[in-house]
C-alpha cells in the first residue's frame, strides 16, 4: 500500500509560487528589497518540500543581502539557474 504525500498539495502551490518568483528575480524592475523577500522566503520553504539547493543558495543570497543590503545582478544568476529547473 502506498502512502499520499501529505505534502504534495502544498508542494504544487509552491511549485507555482516559484514561477512567479522567478519572473520577479529576472526583472530588472523588482526591487532589491521584493527581491530579498523572494530569496529569504525561498530560504526557509524550499527545504520543507526537499528542495535543499534552493534552500542552500537562498540562504547564501540572503545573508549577502542582509550584510551589504543590496546584490550585483549575478549574484542572483545561481539561484535564477536553480529555480529554473523546477518550473521547467
Amino acid at each position: 500500500m502506498t502512502t499520499a504525500d501529505p505534502l504534495a498539495p502544498l508542494r504544487a502551490k509552491f511549485l507555482v509560487r516559484v514561477a512567479d518568483d522567478l519572473a520577479k528575480l529576472r526583472a530588472a524592475e523588482t526591487s532589491t528589497k521584493d527581491k530579498h523577500y523572494i530569496v529569504h522566503r525561498l530560504a526557509g520553504a524550499a527545504g520543507v518540500f526537499g528542495y535543499r539547493a534552493i534552500t542552500d543558495l537562498a540562504r547564501d543570497l540572503d545573508d549577502l543581502l542582509i550584510d551589504q543590503g543590496e546584490a550585483p545582478p549575478e549574484a542572483f544568476a545561481e539561484l535564477i539557474a536553480a529555480l529554473e529547473t523546477l518550473a521547467a
